[in-house]
């Protein structure tokens, strides 16, 4: 099954960790990745429209599913 997963990050060590985590747990399921970047104290209207209030946010589907840093192993949990 594929499932869109959005990370909100910023630009920091953590998020691009978490980024990276998550494109490479998902590389061979063929789900579809964007990243939604948040620009200092202002974050994108996604963010927002979720309520998320950390960066990073990992979201399966529309639905929050993780904040924080986590491997690639801990993600394959949610998806």
């Amino acid at each position: 099954m594929t499932h869109k997963i959005e990370v909100f990050t910023a630009d920091c060590p953590l998020c691009l960790d978490t980024l990276k985590a998550v494109k490479e747990a998902t590389k061979e399921c063929g789900c579809e990745v964007i990243e939604r970047r948040c620009e200092g104290t202002e974050c994108c209207d996604e963010a927002k429209n979720y309520g998320i209030e950390a960066v990073p946010t990992i979201v399966v589907d529309s639905k929050i599913a993780h904040t924080g840093k986590l491997s690639a192993e801990e993600f394959k949990q949610h998806i």
